[in-house]
């Protein structure tokens, strides 16, 4: 089959990403009316490849995987994806400079190389998040500032600033096995602040306690959301700069999840901004040969 250019027929196109999940999502909506016979028609049925291409670079492939006929509107909607069961090659990757030895056999794919990021990520503070860059895979150092000012003055439409200590947690009481307490790891400020929030932690066998214990600490969250005049770097996964003191958004803010709308001449983007730079944790399976050492 050939290639068709069907951006003059589409509607509205969107195109999304989040932390939470590898791959990127694009959605996309043709008019559809049987009666009118001047109304050009686009047969895609799912499988169908798709590409989008933005001033001549190309951001997305995937194939179609969902299809909506609305009768009302007299649309027809189409979803697609990489589907990461299918395998895709590896792209660039993010180099750590450490050795991490890890035995892979059994695991899916995202696991192993979350489980190798997040060894080296603890031996050098770096943060790591997989992405899908068109049809490949690549790894790069999550909360990479992407060259994006959003400017209240300029190209930031609308903004808002949510804080919340739903999930506080201020001291964690580390017991061994038989319930004991050994150690207790606390935020003393934070308990200062807002009185005191405690878990129970127990002791594992082969894992670093403390580091476990210390992970559990959680402080007030704070997230926001911003509108703004679209611009394809601002991806999930990377860093853009926000300048609007009136929400209290101002300063390096962490993409959490992002949505591109293509409508009516006009292009928007939606994006979910986090305070702190997280990292999906996957840890390494112990194994008894714990000599060996291996570089990614």
């Amino acid at each position: 089959a050939g290639k068709y250019d069907i951006s003059k027929l589409v509607d509205k196109i969107t195109w999304s990403g989040d932390t939470k999940q590898v791959a990127r999502e694009l959605s996309f909506a043709i008019p559809r009316m049987e009666s009118d016979k001047q109304l050009p028609k686009a047969a895609i049925n799912e499988g169908d490849p798709v590409t989008l291409q933005v001033d001549g670079k190309e951001l997305f492939y995937g194939v179609v995987m969902d299809i909506e006929r609305n009768v009302s509107s007299y649309t027809v909607s189409y979803t697609a994806s990489i589907c990461a069961e299918l395998g895709v090659p590896l792209g660039s990757a993010a180099k750590t400079g450490i050795s991490v030895y890890m035995p892979c056999l059994g695991k899916k794919a995202y696991e192993a190389i979350m489980a190798a990021y997040t060894a080296a990520s603890r031996r050098n503070g770096n943060k790591y998040i997989p992405l899908m860059q068109r049809d490949r895979l690549q790894v790069i150092v999550k909360g990479t500032y992407c060259g994006v000012v959003l400017d209240g003055g300029y190209n930031l439409t609308e903004a808002t600033y949510k804080s919340s200590l739903q999930q506080l947690v201020n001291r964690v009481i580390v017991t061994d096995k038989d319930g004991k307490t050994v150690d207790t790891v606390q935020d003393a400020a934070s308990r200062r602040k807002y009185g005191t929030v405690q878990r129970v932690y127990k002791q594992q066998d082969d894992v670093d306690n403390a580091a476990e214990a210390r992970a559990l600490l959680k402080g007030l969250e704070r997230s926001g959301s911003v509108t703004a005049l679209g611009d394809v770097r601002a991806v999930s996964g990377y860093s853009v700069a926000v300048q609007e003191p009136v929400s209290g958004l101002y300063g390096k803010f962490y993409v959490e999840s992002d949505t591109h709308t293509w409508e009516t001449g006009k292009y928007s983007m939606q994006l979910t901004l986090a305070f702190d730079n997280l990292m999906d944790v996957y840890e390494i399976d112990k194994v008894e040969d714990k000599d060996k050492s291996k570089s990614k």
